[in-house]
C-alpha cells in the first residue's frame, strides 16, 4: 500500500455508517483500519468509467469483510475506496463506485 492516508480529505458528512446528517452524532472514521480494506481493493477492484449501480459500498463491505475477516463498516469501505481513488455517488448513506468485480473469482466470493 503506497497511499498516505494522513493526506487523505475525506468528505465532512461520512462516518462508520457512510453518509449521515450533519445533525445526528457521527463516529468518525478510524484510518488505522483502512490499511487491510485497501490492500484488498487494490488486488481484487478495478476502475471503470460508469458507476456500478448493480452494486452499493455495503454489498462491497461484506465482500471485502468475508474475505479479510476482520468487521468493515459502510463508512470504512467508502472512505478505502475514496483512497483509491474510486469515483463515487452518494446514494443515502450509501455510494456507488466507478467499479468492476470481473477480477473476483466468483466461487470464493460469494
Amino acid at each position: 500500500m503506497n497511499i498516505k492516508l494522513s493526506n487523505i480529505k475525506f468528505p465532512d458528512d461520512l462516518s462508520n455508517n457512510g453518509f449521515d446528517n450533519l445533525i445526528i452524532k457521527k463516529e468518525n472514521i478510524d484510518r488505522t483500519k483502512l490499511e487491510p480494506i485497501i490492500n484488498f481493493i487494490e488486488l481484487w477492484f478495478d476502475k471503470t468509467s460508469s458507476y456500478n449501480k448493480s452494486v452499493t459500498s455495503y454489498n462491497l463491505k461484506h465482500i471485502v469483510e468475508r474475505q479479510i475477516e476482520i468487521s468493515v463498516s459502510n463508512g470504512e469501505l467508502i472512505a478505502a475506496m475514496i483512497a483509491c481513488n474510486y469515483r463515487y455517488k452518494k446514494a443515502g448513506i450509501n455510494a456507488y463506485f466507478k467499479v468492476s468485480l470481473d477480477a473476483l473469482p466468483r466461487q470464493k466470493f460469494k
